[in-house]
């Protein structure tokens, strides 16, 4: 089934993307790929010198997300999974479908939910990636107003 699977981060609700990754992939040898992207504001208001600040303290910020992700990944017991942390910068849908292709992944594994003005004013990257990307997309709900409950 999936032997590469993308897992493209932003450092929020990092655990719930960790979860169904383990449980997508079950017992199955693996590569994980772990993916941040960088995405400084292009803004010609915003100068040089603040942009080279916004773009260390993103790459430390992303360094970090990076190997807490890959914690959460539980390498120890998890033997069959292998690990490849990328860092890169540029537009974060365009990034995630240029690395599904460079890496010939099977899925990509992502979440979603942003609010409804996040999504109108900023667009979505998630529905950006499932029009363009080259494999299954599996998308994990990350917003917390779920409609389904069991009792």
């Amino acid at each position: 089934m999936y032997k590469k699977v993308l897992v493209p981060i932003v450092g929020q609700y990092d655990e719930e993307i960790a979860k169904n990754t383990l449980d997508l992939i079950d017992d199955r040898d693996v590569e994980v790929i772990i993916l941040y992207v960088i995405d400084v504001p292009s803004s010609f208001l915003i100068s040089k010198s603040v942009k080279e600040t916004i773009f260390s303290e993103l790459k430390s910020k992303g360094k970090i997300f990076l190997n807490n992700f890959e914690d959460l990944l539980d390498l120890e017991n998890n033997s069959h999974i292998t690990t490849k942390k990328l860092l890169n910068e540029g537009n974060a849908d365009e990034k995630i479908v240029e690395i599904a292709k460079s890496e010939c992944v099977d899925v990509i594994v992502m979440g979603t939910g942003k609010n409804i003005i996040d999504k109108h004013i900023l667009g979505s990257v998630s529905e950006k990636v499932v029009h363009h990307a080259p494999c299954t997309i599996h998308l994990v709900r990350t917003i917390t107003n779920k409609t389904c409950s069991v009792e």
